[in-house]
């Protein structure tokens, strides 16, 4: 479960995750985040047009089981699409 302190890293975390997979063409940032019921939500929109929803739910899977590997467990990636 994170802690309140802990949020700023994982966020952080995350965002390095994206750039490194804007180096392979596919862009998404982190729109957004909160802390609640023990779980981290991230909230991950494209931040270019043409992000595929099959590979933007992909990499977030991806990226959530990086995160229980290094021991960050109750983080929970949302895919959303900006207006």
């Amino acid at each position: 479960m994170p802690t309140p302190a802990e949020v700023p890293e994982i966020v952080a975390e995350v965002r390095r995750r994206l750039a490194e997979i804007g180096n392979q063409g596919v862009y998404l940032q982190v729109t957004g985040d909160k802390l609640e019921d023990d779980w981290l939500y991230v909230v991950v929109s494209p931040s270019r047009p043409g992000v595929r929803a099959l590979d933007h739910a992909n990499l977030m899977s991806q990226i959530e089981r990086e995160l229980r590997q290094q021991g960050k467990e109750q983080v929970l990636l949302v895919p959303t699409l900006e207006e």
